[in-house]
């Protein structure tokens, strides 16, 4: 059995104070470094220490629609001529999924006046003309919080267009590896297109001579990350599917070692939890003594989350935390121990087994 030996809390802040740390990118909300110079952790032979986080608090000042989840790739052919644009959404917080789908659908018919050169007074732009889920939806409310709207001609001219693809991709590419393998899929309730194939379509598109139709496969969403996942430098003994740490297409998803220390919930102001020193995020150290461990924040495909620029030096991006340090004893078993032995106070029967003996015959 393993016995408490000492205990005690480690309260960090990554707010900047004056100027900011010479120590950089290893100095921030994304990426900290806990500096134990003066007072290391140690622990002696037949002893182990548990490295705990017990609480963890910050304002989530970073877009839920961001650069991982907000792009789907546009194709189709006019005219004999064939056009490819990429869909940005405008990187923000949606109040509902209702205002995503009002701004996808917006980009879309944007896309496509730009690229066939329709300006704002053209009689024969593309617009928008049914929308659903209504700007207003919210989830919760009555409805499937699918993506189903109708698109068409300012004009009510023929449309004119064919081999209409919208694709959500979530494959690397050479140009933009992380951007690429996105979530959009999940926002937008479309199908996630896992490999390169320019004929792939991530929704239901239904072409008539005067309007189309775009419509998803699944409700959508207002945000794609649901965790941080806290990564510590020392090697640890937890375990992780390997698809929580790998932006790159997998067959399956094993069990690897992992560098994982705690995930902490998103809420829609503050990240973060409170527990107590029986929290189930710890990591198990055997190093002698250490003096310097490195965390680092990834969203679920291990990618350093999107932030605002310069919003970790001279913003308000930061994080406040407790870690706890306790240090075990490995055990009372007089195998494991070298004399002298030592029982760590546990209490031993001290009663000898009382022998009756009798002469006789028959005994």
């Amino acid at each position: 059995m393993s016995v408490l030996l000492s205990t005690q809390d480690i309260y960090i802040s990554t707010q900047q104070s004056g100027s900011a740390s010479s120590q950089g990118s290893d100095d921030g909300f994304n990426r900290f470094r806990m500096c134990l110079n003066t007072a290391p952790l140690k622990t002696t032979d037949n002893e182990i220490g548990r490295l705990s986080l017990t609480q963890f608090s910050a304002y989530r000042n970073f877009f839920l629609v961001n650069k991982f989840n907000n792009r789907v790739y546009l194709t189709f052919t006019s005219g004999g001529s064939n056009y490819a644009a990429t869909i940005e959404l405008t990187k923000q917080d949606y109040g509902g999924i209702g205002e995503i789908a009002q701004e996808f659908a917006n980009k879309i018919v944007d896309a496509i006046n730009t690229a066939l050169s329709l300006t704002g007074s053209s009689a024969n732009r593309f617009q928008v003309n049914t929308l659903s889920p209504a700007s207003t939806y919210k989830k919760g409310q009555t409805g499937t919080g699918m993506f189903a709207t109708k698109f068409d001609r300012a004009d009510g001219s023929a449309i004119g267009l064919t081999n209409v693809i919208l694709q959500c991709r979530q494959y690397r590419t050479t140009t933009s590896p992380e951007e690429d393998f996105g979530d959009s899929y999940a926002l937008l309730g479309g199908k996630r297109v896992g490999t390169e194939n320019a004929a792939t379509n991530s929704f239901v598109i239904r072409l008539n001579a005067n309007d189309f139709d775009v419509s998803g496969f699944f409700p959508m969403q207002r945000s794609t990350t649901q965790y941080l996942y806290m990564k510590v430098s020392e090697a640890t003994t937890n375990l992780e599917s390997q698809n929580i740490s790998s932006f790159t297409p997998l067959v399956d998803s094993h069990i690897l070692a992992s560098s994982i220390m705690a995930k902490i919930p998103i809420q829609n102001e503050i990240i973060g939890f409170q527990l107590d020193t029986s929290t189930p995020y710890f990591v198990e150290l055997d190093n002698k003594q250490i003096s310097d461990i490195l965390f680092e924040l990834k969203d679920h495909h291990g990618r350093t989350i999107d932030t605002i620029a310069d919003s970790e030096n001279d913003g308000n991006l930061f994080s406040d935390m407790t870690f706890n340090w306790s240090v075990y004893s490995r055990g009372g078993n007089i195998h494991e121990l070298q004399a002298p032995v030592q029982n760590f106070h546990i209490e031993e029967n001290q009663f000898s087994q009382n022998v009756r003996r009798t002469t006789g015959s028959g005994f």
